[in-house]
């Protein structure tokens, strides 16, 4: 795969993560809203809108690593070793978060029925919840320094890039909207980054369209 088509691959990947990863949170927003504390999580999880939201957040982790591969080609040549070590750690990252969004796809909704108990304990023994929090610690920060390293490129506009590092950072938040803003990046970058690829397009289009033809 050429270097032009990875990076549009990575931004209909970023607009495609950042999409379903957006639906997803509003969702939870909602239902947060909506029930509070009084809908425990075994009840939770044995529901229809839980399987479909998340399965959204899965596939969106997913799409994501696409999203920072495509993302990094965009930039590599600018950002130099920091790019490189940016995304390799938004890869690392991402992939706890893929990690996670499994367990909470497959594990959760079995151990609604087979365990309610232990779904709805405030607190769990042993190292589920220390690996939990380390994930989502280890996506913030890696995504942080990705947008870092965007940044200092200069290859993006700097307020979508500032967006992302400040979204990156804000999903530390235990808050079921914490995700918004870097959702919104995502989405503002992929857009960004296609229609840069359409236009590059068009132009040599229309530069082969207008070629002379060379005189024997």
């Amino acid at each position: 795969m050429s270097s032009s088509n990875l990076v549009r691959l990575g931004g209909m990947a970023a607009l495609a993560a950042g999409a379903l990863l957006l639906i997803g949170d509003l969702w939870t927003l909602v239902q947060a809203l909506r029930y509070g504390d009084t809908l425990r999580f075994s009840e939770e999880a044995s529901t229809t809108s839980y399987a479909v939201v998340s399965v959204l957040y899965l596939v969106g982790a997913l799409v994501l690593l696409i999203a920072a591969a495509g993302l990094y080609a965009r930039h590599e040549g600018a950002s130099g070793s920091l790019g490189l070590i940016g995304f390799l750690a938004a890869l690392v990252g991402t992939g706890l978060i893929v990690g996670l969004m499994w367990a909470l796809t497959f594990v959760a909704p079995s151990a609604a029925i087979e365990a309610p108990a232990f779904l709805d304990a405030e607190e769990t023994a042993g190292p589920l919840n220390a690996g939990f929090i380390i994930s989502g610690i280890c996506f913030a920060l890696s995504w942080a320094l990705f947008g870092l390293a965007m940044l200092r490129a200069r290859v993006l506009p700097r307020a979508a890039t500032v967006a992302l590092v400040v979204g990156a950072l804000l999903t530390i938040a235990p808050l079921p909207a914490s995700s918004l803003v870097l959702d919104a990046a995502l989405v503002w970058i992929g857009l960004i980054v296609l229609r840069e690829r359409t236009s590059e397009a068009s132009a040599s289009r229309t530069g082969r369209g207008f070629r002379q033809p060379q005189a024997h």
